[in-house]
C-alpha cells in the first residue's frame, strides 16, 4: 500500500510521534518521564552544559518542569532503562538490549585503535572486571592504571587506558552504567547486576535486532526515509534498506510519498496526524526530532547546524543555539548561556525565522522564563 501525505500532514504526523501534540502536564511525574523515553525510544546522552545536558533537556521539552532526581531515579535505580551505544551513547529502555546484541557483539571498540591497546593490557582488563565485581560500582578514577603504561592516551578522547578498558566491557555488555557522578562520569557495574535477565538472556538474531531498532525508529519518526531511520540508531542505511523492505512485505511498515521529498518514505500504519499542534518547545541541539539536519530541512524548511566546534570568527549564529518549535513550525533560534555564578539564564542571541511577530517574541519569551524558572 502506498500512501501520499502533504508536508504539512507529514510535519504533524512527526511532532506527534515526538510527544509534542499533547499539553504539558502541571508537574511531569516519573509516570510521564518513563512514557516520554518509551515513545522516543532512546534519548542521546550529550553532557555539554551551557544549558543543560541534553538527555534531560529532551524530556523538558515535551513535559516542562520536572525532578531531575526522580529521572535519575528512573533511568538508573528502577531496573527499565540502561545505556547503551545507540544513536551515540544513549538511554534506551531495558527491552532494547537483545536487539542492540549486535552492536555489543560487532562494533569496534571505541575509540577506534584501542583494541590493541586491550591486548596489551589483556590480564589488566581481567583484573578490571574481577574488581567490579568484587567491589561494586565504579569509575575510572577508582582504578589504578596498568603498571608501566601512561596515565593518559594521547590524542584521545577516552583519556586513561583505564577508562579505555572500562569503556571496552561496557560496549561488548559485561558492564552497565550504574549511574552518573555530579562530573557526569560514569559509574560502572556487572550488566547481569543491572540488566533484568528478561532482557539480558534472550538471543535475539542479528536480522531481527535490526528490524526491530527500524520499527522502533519508525514509530519514534512517523513517516521518515531509509536513512532517517538507518540515523536514529547510527544504522548503515545498507543494512537497513532490506530489513525496511522485509518491514513493508510483512505489513509493519507502509510505503509513503511526501510532498516534494525526492526519496522514497515509511510510513508507520499506528502513526496519527492531528489536525493542529499547539506545542511550544525549546529544542536541545541533540533532541531527536532535530538531530537529522537533512530531515530538519525537509519537514521545516529550516537549515540547523551545531556550532560548538566552529571556530568564533566563522559562526553564524553562536555557541550554543537552540530552536524554539511553536506549533509546527521552527520560528526562532536562540544563543543561551546558564551562567551558575550570577544565577541567570542569559540570552546571548535572538534570530526569527522570517518575520518576527508580537505573538511569536511574548512565546519565546514566556518558554525562557519557564527554562530559567526550571534551571533555578
Amino acid at each position: 500500500m502506498l500512501t501520499s501525505l502533504s508536508l504539512a500532514e507529514a510535519r504533524r504526523l512527526a511532532l506527534a510521534a515526538q510527544g509534542f501534540d499533547r499539553q504539558r502536564p502541571g508537574r511531569a511525574t516519573i509516570r510521564h518521564l518513563r512514557d516520554t523515553i518509551r515513545r522516543l525510544g532512546l534519548l542521546q546522552i550529550d553532557c555539554v552544559n551551557v544549558v543543560c545536558p541534553a538527555h534531560y533537556m529532551v524530556p523538558f521539552s515535551r513535559l516542562g518542569p520536572y525532578d531531575r532526581a526522580r529521572f535519575d531515579q528512573l533511568v538508573y535505580r528502577s531496573g527499565q532503562f540502561a545505556e547503551h551505544w545507540a544513536h551515540e551513547i544513549s538511554i534506551v529502555p531495558a527491552e532494547t538490549w537483545p536487539l542492540l546484541r549486535y552492536r555489543r557483539e560487532t562494533d569496534r571498540v571505541r575509540p577506534w585503535g584501542f583494541a590493541k591497546v586491550l591486548e596489551q593490557h589483556a590480564g589488566y582488563a581481567a583484573w578490571v572486571l574481577e574488581e567490579v565485581r568484587r567491589r561494586g560500582p565504579l569509575a575510572a578514577d577508582d582504578l589504578p592504571p596498568p603498571d608501566g603504561a601512561p596515565l593518559r592516551i594521547p590524542g584521545a578522547w577516552i583519556g586513561t587506558v583505564t577508562r579505555g578498558v572500562l569503556e571496552a566491557h561496557f560496549l561488548r555488555g559485561d558492564l552497565a552504567a550504574a549511574g552518573r557522578r555530579p562530573d557526569f562520569s560514569r559509574l560502572y557495574d556487572l550488566a547481569e547486576r543491572l540488566i533484568p535477565a528478561e532482557h539480558r538472556s534472550p538471543r535475539v538474531d542479528y536480522d531481527e535486532g535490526r528490524r526491530g531498532l527500524l520499527l522502533q525508529a519508525a514509530r519514534a519518526h512517523a513517516v521518515g526515509t531509509a536513512k532517517d531511520l538507518a540515523d536514529y540508531f547510527r544504522m548503515p542505511v545498507g543494512d537497513a534498506r532490506p530489513r525496511l523492505r522485509e518491514l513493508v512485505e510483512s505489513g509493519q511498515l507502509h510505503e509513503a510519498r511526501v510532498e516534494g521529498w525526492r526519496e522514497m518514505a515509511y510510513l508507520h500504519p499506528q502513526a496519527e496526524a492531528p489536525r493542529s499542534i499547539e506545542a511550544a518547545a525549546l529544542l536541545s541541539p541533540f533532541d531527536p526530532l532535530i538531530w537529522c539536519r537533512p530531515r530538519v530541512e525537509r519537514l521545516f524548511g529550516f537549515h540547523y547546524r551545531v556550532e560548538i566546534f566552529v571556530p568564533p570568527e566563522k559562526r553564524r549564529y553562536g555557541f550554543y543555539v537552540l530552536p524554539f518549535l511553536l506549533g509546527e513550525k521552527l520560528v526562532a533560534r536562540v544563543d543561551l548561556k546558564a551562567d551558575r555564578a550570577t544565577g541567570r539564564l542569559r540570552v546571548l542571541g535572538k534570530w526569527f525565522e522570517g518575520r518576527k511577530t508580537p505573538a511569536v517574541a511574548a512565546a519565546l519569551s514566556a518558554e525562557l522564563r519557564v527554562l530559567e524558572d526550571w534551571l533555578a
